[in-house]
């Protein structure tokens, strides 16, 4: 027997629909010959426990980190990052070899995956490496060499430190950002890039550096200034006004993050944040014991990711670990973790394993909580016999973020073969959906043309809403145990007479 139509349609539309549905009653229960056969269900839908879910979507729980993936998922990340040292991209100056880069950048496209990249212009201390291009240490177009040797007294070597400030070090910082913006662009693939990290300054381009490197600095060197810092994060988004960045969070950075956060007016998309130290202990009192600073930050993550990576531990640490990574994620709406950095004493492929069970357990669960988890709490699709379609739809995200790429709730009918017939918009925007359990409900109606006689499956998918250029994402996975392989939901069969 039909049930009547939902109460939140207009009451000509529902006295309309009501016509439709209970002339049906006590019939054949099915259109006339050439039509729809009458359909009128409602059905609930069960969400996959979070405890249990393996659900591998796009920009949430675990991305690829330098290749690897360490935490054991259901299916390969959906994204995958890399960082790169300036003197493997620029031996010559104005010679640039991107090869490394866009051939990552294929890979990654080639894998159905997106591409997440960093630039580095120094790494780590006291290890004697040139990480900047070896024409700007002591070049002669610099006010003080470009940079200088710093000594920490270390046995293993010095280290050698930008001058962040020198006009020349900023301007060919610039052209690498633009050389390499035209590279991807002539590559075909910058559809293809998930975000980037805002680096080049500081240790591993991670806006941060030992004050004591400045120590012994030679005459009219100085740390790098506020409108230094600025201009650097500024030559990221001229190059790459429409991609997706994150900011480094360093409290010390507050300045340039107030910048490209709330100020700024040049890229498309706000800009999110990036953690370099998930799972130590305290790493976010610098934010904490300045709460009203952090404020003007603290809801970024409603509009735009934020990316982190873990502060390398080992097993049995009290404090930095697993459980304070998942704690850390959870309070700050963290959306995607790189899957690797952790257990750097063990070879590879002993890694996770040397892990205990509690701390394999918040690993895991880990990656279950961060960013979005999207399904479908309850249908009532209705179709009459000449074709007039109605669905309304209750979605939900019991995730800790919203997604932040656009994606089109499609509702389409598919025949035998797997392939869409027919598809209508569903009006649901899911990156309004924040998580933590909120719902919302809604409702439309379409005609559907007069297909082929025969039975079609009625679906609900959620597409990237991007140009079909080959570099979409996969479907969106619901999280419901009553999903399809692909991740969509057949919510019933239809059938043409």
């Amino acid at each position: 027997m039909p049930h009547p139509p939902p109460l939140g349609l207009p009451t000509p539309a529902r006295r309309r629909l009501a016509c439709a549905l209970f002339a049906a009653i006590g019939a054949t229960g099915t259109a006339h010959a050439g039509g729809w056969d009458i359909v009128s269900a409602s059905r609930t839908y069960n969400t996959i426990p979070v405890e249990s879910d393996d659900t591998v979507n796009p920009m949430r729980g675990y991305h690829r980190w330098q290749n690897q993936e360490l935490v054991p998922q259901a299916a390969p990340a959906r994204d995958a990052f890399r960082r790169y040292h300036w003197r493997d991209l620029e031996g010559v100056q104005g010679q640039y070899t991107f090869g490394a880069i866009l051939a990552d950048l294929k890979t990654v496209r080639d894998q159905g995956r997106k591409y997440a990249f960093r630039l580095r212009m120094m790494a780590g201390y006291d290890d004697g490496q040139l990480y900047a291009p070896a024409y700007l240490a002591g070049n002669a177009s610099c006010l003080h060499g470009c940079g200088f040797w710093a000594d920490a007294g270390a046995a293993s070597g010095k280290t050698w430190v930008p001058d962040w400030n020198d006009p020349f070090v900023l301007a060919r910082s610039r052209a690498l950002l633009q050389a390499l913006a035209q590279a991807i662009a002539a590559s075909g693939n910058a559809a293809s890039i998930a975000w980037i990290d805002v680096g080049l300054y500081g240790q591993y381009g991670e806006w941060a550096i030992r004050k004591s490197v400045y120590t012994n600095r030679p005459a009219g060197i100085e740390e790098a200034t506020a409108d230094t810092r600025r201009a650097l994060a500024k030559m990221h988004f001229e190059a790459f006004p429409t991609q997706q960045f994150v900011m480094f969070i360093p409290y010390a950075n507050r300045d340039a993050l107030r910048y490209a956060l709330l100020e700024q007016t040049i890229t498309s998309k706000p800009v999110g944040l990036r953690a370099d130290c998930l799972a130590q202990a305290g790493y976010f009192k610098q934010w904490t014991d300045h709460a009203d600073e952090w404020r003007q930050f603290a809801d970024q993550w409603r509009k735009a990711p934020f990316i982190a990576e873990f502060c390398p531990f080992e097993s049995g640490h009290a404090t930095n670990g697993p459980a304070t990574a998942r704690a850390q994620a959870s309070e700050f709406h963290i959306s995607s973790v790189g899957n690797a950095n952790f257990a750097l004493s063990k070879p590879d492929d002993q890694r996770w394993l040397s892990l205990s069970d509690p701390e394999r357990h918040d690993m895991l669960m880990l990656g279950r909580e961060a960013g979005y988890r999207y399904g479908v709490d309850s249908t009532w699709v209705s179709l009459t016999g000449d074709g007039q379609l109605t669905l309304a739809a209750t979605f939900r995200n019991s995730g800790n973020a919203p997604t932040y790429e656009p994606w089109n709730v499609k509702l389409e009918i598919v025949d035998t073969s797997g392939v869409a017939r027919w598809s209508g918009s569903v009006p649901v925007a899911l990156n309004g959906l924040a998580g933590g359990g909120v719902t919302t409900r809604v409702q439309s109606s379409w005609r559907v043309p007069a297909l082929a006689a025969g039975t079609y499956a009625l679906r609900l998918v959620a597409r990237d809403a991007r140009p079909a250029d080959g570099q979409q994402r996969r479907p969106l996975a619901w999280v419901l145990n009553e999903r399809d392989a692909d991740g969509g939901l057949t919510l019933r069969s239809l059938r043409r007479r």
